[in-house]
């Protein structure tokens, strides 16, 4: 009987001591460093020719995202080499500048890691709910950001980039 009896007891303080352990609370998940500047964009490119920026019908994927070292002076800018059309707009990804207070992003000379080349980016900016997504109508934020190519084949042109970020509804995209 005080076998029974001393067994009862163990379980019960098992029981409890499990009851007490997985009360702790869980580990709050942060954002990134430059999650203000990341995000997935619907963008567009002009042709370079026109100083007014004339963009063509074709809308491009773009990403902005941390790097390993997870600082907020530095981010990955990418168009994923992917569009609805299977043409990248110029096929980059590289570690750009980030000023994740003012929004802004850019990069001189940055080494492409696609393809061997190299690109410049100023300007860049996203800009808060300033955009409208064509399909829901609903506000999203803009991305804008003018860039240079080392190997375009007009040198020295300064293309144009433009877009909003996605939605995620069917409407909004242009696949």
């Amino acid at each position: 009987m005080k076998k029974i009896s001393n067994i009862k007891h163990l379980l019960l303080t098992v029981l409890v001591a499990a009851t007490f352990t997985s009360c702790q609370k869980d580990e709050v998940i942060g954002g990134t460093a430059v999650q203000n500047l990341s995000g997935e964009f619907w963008v567009k490119l002009d042709d370079g020719a026109d100083p007014t920026g004339t963009f063509d019908d074709s809308y491009y994927t773009l990403s902005t995202y941390n790097t390993a070292s997870n600082k907020p002076d530095s981010l990955w800018i990418d168009d994923n080499n992917d569009s609805p059309s299977g043409k990248p707009f110029w096929a980059i990804k590289g570690k750009i500048l980030a000023n994740v207070g003012n929004l802004a992003f850019s990069g001189k000379d940055v080494e492409n890691q696609i393809y061997d080349s190299h690109f410049t980016i100023t300007n860049g900016k996203i800009l808060r709910n300033a955009a409208t997504a064509p399909g829901t109508k609903l506000k999203t934020d803009s991305i804008y950001f003018e860039v240079q190519f080392d190997d375009d084949p007009v040198p020295g042109t300064t293309h144009k980039v433009s877009g909003y970020a996605r939605t995620r509804f069917d409407a909004d995209d242009h696949y």
